[in-house]
């Protein structure tokens, strides 16, 4: 009888210590996850920071970017993962729209998370994207941006003010209606 209680309590301390560590995480963080998943709610929704956070993103070839570079343009920053089917069902789109707009002073950077770079640069190369793209590995970024999942796309005016946000995949049509207003309020044109 001695030995079979050994074993109960031998097996049932840490089986506790299990759950009281799970449970510890999930109070900790509000039940949240711990990175985004994929969107399941879409749409414009309204955004909470008046400027996008600064940092520098480390690009594929090697280099970096500070996203202060592209000040005097409108900047679309595209949160995205090769893993997430809505996000590559819009690289096509985002990748068409980029080479549209990049002529009238819009900017794309692409922002793959959680996501290991060949499976990035495999999509990337398939879909033809030409705008600057860059890994963020541990979601740094993504967390400034308050991502809650994928994707989720900001629009940022020249002076870095974050206008909109959109949550899940964009159509062509959203894109350039959205980029047609921002360019015309840019120009100060009234009513665009």
């Amino acid at each position: 009888m001695t030995q079979r209680r050994a074993v109960v309590i031998g097996a049932g301390i840490p089986a506790l210590a299990v759950v009281l560590l799970l449970l510890w995480g999930v109070l900790r963080t509000g039940g949240e996850q711990g990175r985004p998943g994929v969107n399941a709610q879409f749409g414009v929704v309204e955004v909470s920071a008046s400027t996008y956070p600064g940092f520098e993103l480390p690009m594929l070839d090697g280099g970096t970017i500070a996203l202060q570079e592209f000040r005097g343009k409108i900047v679309v920053v595209d949160f995205w993962a090769s893993w997430c089917p809505p996000c590559r069902s819009e690289g096509p789109i985002l990748a068409e729209a980029y080479r549209d707009w990049s002529d009238r002073g819009v900017e794309f950077v692409g922002i793959a998370i959680w996501d290991d770079e060949s499976s990035v640069r495999e999509f990337i190369d398939t879909v033809g994207i030409e705008y600057a793209t860059g890994m963020d590995d541990r979601g740094h970024i993504a967390v400034d941006f308050g991502v809650r999942g994928l994707p989720e796309k900001f629009f940022v005016m020249p002076d870095g003010e974050v206008v909109k946000k959109v949550i899940g995949p964009s159509t062509r049509a959203q894109l350039d209606s959205i980029l047609s207003e921002l360019t015309d309020r840019a120009l100060g044109i009234e009513g665009g």
